[in-house]
């Protein structure tokens, strides 16, 4: 995978020093498992801004949780102009600049706001330790923080703002180790409407001239056994393998998933054309790392919202096993 087409997604010591030895708050613990069940089950809609390295957009969501399963709605209100829909099977992409449309099955539960979602508890042998914080101001509500601290150098910390009474996330921050905040999401309106009408996750910028490209569910292939990463980084674990034409590829890439239940990394491996086609690097957007290597006739790419140590240790120990 050409990384040059891949871009986008520890505390302070002294919040570290502030919290008991790696204790895990149980309050804490109860507002972050009450934030992503909200975060899914909700309905809202609202504006937030999400800023990256040296960008700042500005985007409107429409969230809801009914009869017909879970469905939202994103509209870029700044930059170029994008639109995304997901309901339970199908995500939606709409890129009115290319006059493109991409529909494919939807693969993941997360929904489309930019910020950390745990999906495991933070348990004794959790990669991080939580403490609560002090309370914020955020689109006319008050919100409760939450510090998520890593407990070494290989992934980032979080400052989350819940609002205590509904549960909903409404700012995240994901900070180095400094704590300097090098990402970050936060609403600017968000209402919570008893229904959300069905229109409202209708596309807005489709029109005549627009060209459908559809991602089959079957389209997969057999994974290859053999790639293994043979240094994965302490918490982390592989949780999912497949593999799949890409278009913009000769060859299909295999794409492996490595998850700490809050930092995600993804290795991307294909056959190169030629040997003049590899080629090793670093590239870095915000908090998204990228680097790749060559793997005999192999590439590499390993992209995360990460350290670049992290994504380092696991390009240069991706290696083929023989069967």
């Amino acid at each position: 995978m050409d990384m040059r087409g891949v871009s986008r997604f520890l505390m302070a010591c002294s919040l570290m020093a502030a919290s008991p030895l790696w204790a895990s708050d149980h309050r804490a613990d109860d507002l972050l498992d009450r934030m992503t069940r909200a975060v899914q089950s909700l309905n809202y809609e609202g504006t937030f801004v999400y800023i990256h390295g040296q960008k700042t957009e500005t985007m409107q969501i429409v969230h809801a949780w009914d009869e017909r399963g879970e469905r939202e709605r994103l509209l870029s209100l700044t930059g170029e102009p994008r639109e995304v829909i997901r309901d339970e099977n199908v995500l939606t992409c709409v890129w009115p600049a290319s006059r493109s449309v991409v529909i494919e099955p939807r693969r993941s539960r997360l929904g489309g706001l930019p910020a950390a979602i745990p999906d495991r508890e933070f348990g004794p042998d959790s990669p991080y330790s939580i403490q609560m914080e002090g309370e914020q101001r955020i689109a006319g509500l008050t919100c409760r923080s939450v510090a998520i601290i890593p407990r070494d150098g290989l992934r980032y910390g979080h400052r989350l703002c819940i609002d205590e009474d509904s549960g909903m996330l409404l700012k995240s921050e994901m900070l180095d180790h400094q704590g300097n905040t090098i990402e970050q999401f936060m609403f600017t309106s968000i209402q919570f409407p008893e229904h959300v009408a069905d229109e409202r996750f209708e596309a807005e910028m489709q029109g005549e001239g627009f060209t459908t490209h559809r991602v089959d569910s079957q389209s997969g292939l057999p994974p290859d056994e053999g790639w293994r990463v043979g240094d994965i980084p302490d918490g982390f674990r592989v949780t999912s393998v497949t593999k799949r034409p890409m278009a913009a590829n000769l060859n299909p890439v295999q794409h492996m998933v490595l998850s700490d239940g809050l930092a995600t990394v993804s290795v991307f491996i294909s056959r190169a054309g030629s040997l003049d086609d590899l080629y090793m690097g670093v590239t870095q957007s915000g908090a998204l790392h990228a680097m790749a290597v060559p793997a005999g006739e192999y590439q590499v790419t390993v992209v995360g919202e990460v350290p670049e140590p992290t994504v380092r240790m696991i390009a240069d120990s991706v290696r083929h096993v023989s069967q």
